[in-house]
């Protein structure tokens, strides 16, 4: 009997793959978020810009950083097929504007709620959808 391994115990929920992932994601999220808030704040605040134009924006610029450090942090990708791979993430990044989008409208149009209460909403439930599919399908072959 391995009596060391008997004393370890289960493992440590960080030290799953998936766990380290998730919160990596977390944090590269956190960036790409600031980097959507603050531009989505700016051309609504100081440009006066209708704020569905303006988060679908600043959703995109953010999706720039976002793909960068999930590929190389993240999921660790040595893919080859960048263009390949950057073309999955934007579908994914497609539906989660659309997403997005839609918990915005929802939200301000229909609930008649501030804009930063869609924003929170609209982060917060997106944020699950993008790492699932970035996991399962543009990182795939990183999960290997």
């Amino acid at each position: 009997m391995d009596i060391t391994k008997h004393r370890a115990g289960p493992p440590k929920p960080w030290r799953r793959r998936g766990v380290r992932q998730f919160v990596k994601f977390g944090v590269v999220g956190v960036t790409s978020t600031i980097i959507d808030w603050g531009i989505y704040l700016l051309l609504t605040r100081y440009a006066a810009m209708f704020y569905l134009t303006a988060k679908i924006i600043s959703f995109s610029v953010s999706i720039f950083n976002s793909f960068f450090f999930n590929r190389r942090w993240t999921f660790q990708s040595k893919d080859p097929k960048k263009l390949h791979q950057f073309s999955k993430f934007l579908v994914v990044a497609a539906i989660g504007l659309g997403l997005n989008t839609l918990i915005m409208y929802l939200v301000v149009s229909r609930f008649k709620l501030h804009d930063i209460v869609g924003l929170i909403l609209a982060t917060a439930i997106v944020m699950f959808w993008n790492f699932l599919a970035n996991k399962f399908y543009t990182f795939k072959e990183s999960q290997a």
